[in-house]
């Protein structure tokens, strides 16, 4: 009986571990605007249907690694690491089939080049770096997965540099502030 209670134990770690993802490698070797110790983050696209761009970071936002946003969890964190020249490199291990990840969901690297640390407030005026490939999926319960070596390695961050863009209460206050500064200057000239 413990030898059938041993066996049953087993296969279901093994059950378990299939589904254990590691995904690795260096997505930029030549990215700009970035310094070594900048925060770099794996975000995987749960949906399925959406396209990570620059509306999707917004003032207030708090990155931190196993923790999701909208449609995106947040995978994995790593420093930006300094080897020949700048290198981003997108470490991330978590697990498919516990309801954050799925196979073939895409995955991106985003890179801070204002931001250092592994949980991190967005702020207006930060900038970061998106990228991305058109075979960036997750693969099928593998333990393993480099990417570089197994898909499309970036010689240079993909796309332009953004700022995260202001929330719509920043914009009411300095629409307020150039309203009150133009009836200072009408009364001032009367």
């Amino acid at each position: 009986m413990k030898q059938i209670a041993f066996l049953s134990l087993l296969l279901s770690a093994a059950t378990v571990n299939l589904h254990g993802l590691t995904l690795s490698g260096t997505a930029a070797t030549s990215a700009t605007n970035l310094v070594a110790g900048n925060s770099s983050f794996v975000i995987v696209d749960t949906s399925g249907g959406d396209t990570l761009d620059a509306s999707a970071f917004t003032a207030g936002l708090t990155l931190t690694e196993g923790t999701s946003f909208g449609d995106y969890y947040i995978a994995g964190y790593n420093d930006v690491v300094s080897g020949f020249g700048i290198s981003v490199v997108g470490n991330a291990s978590f697990n498919l089939g516990d309801g954050s990840t799925a196979e073939s969901n895409t995955y991106y690297v985003v890179a801070f080049g204002t931001n250092s640390g592994d949980g991190i407030t967005l702020a207006a005026g930060n900038t970061f770096d998106i990228l991305a490939g058109g075979d960036w999926q997750l693969p099928v319960n593998s333990a393993a997965f480099i990417y570089g070596a197994d898909m499309a390695q970036f010689s240079a961050i993909n796309g332009a540099e953004f700022s995260v863009v202001p929330e719509p209460s920043t914009f009411a206050a300095l629409a307020g502030l150039c309203a009150l500064g133009a009836v200072m200057v009408r009364r001032r000239r009367a």
